[in-house]
């Protein structure tokens, strides 16, 4: 039986702000684990879902990447760009009463076989940290 590869675009969002790195990673099921392991600096990755958002209002749910030890690294980094798309997951499924969104570390985003970024593609919060320690910066 065979087995369908698909590719997936994956977007590297580092913990340090840096521009984001569009990859494309094959995979069955989500893209292959240890093509992702050096591009987030883990050998252990957690899944968790989370919402992009464009400024145009358009989303689409999307999965993190994380490194599952994160918190338990030396002074763990706030990731504010991933955190701001699982408080976009949240704000839809739990609104006020939300758990912490705040995810650590460098997160690989991995969005739907259906959707292809193409290597030059910009998200609009680009360099911005949109969740800072008072919450989001913006309310759609």
């Amino acid at each position: 039986e065979r087995i369908l590869m698909k590719t997936y675009s994956v977007m590297i969002l580092k913990a340090d702000d840096s521009p984001a790195e569009i990859h494309h990673i094959k995979g069955t099921g989500g893209p292959e684990f240890k093509e992702i392991y050096p591009l987030i600096n883990t050998d252990i990755i957690e899944i968790v879902n989370a919402r992009w958002v464009q400024s145009d209002g358009q989303g689409v749910n999307v999965q993190l990447y994380c490194d599952e030890e994160g918190l338990m690294k030396g002074e763990p980094k706030i990731n504010h760009r991933a955190s701001h798309l699982r408080w976009h997951l949240f704000k839809r499924e739990y609104g006020a009463q939300m758990p912490d969104p705040r995810v650590v570390g460098d997160v690989a985003v991995v969005f739907p076989p259906r959707i292809s970024l193409d290597i030059n593609w910009t998200p609009d919060f680009q360099g911005q940290p949109l969740v800072g320690p008072a919450g989001p910066a913006h309310v759609e």
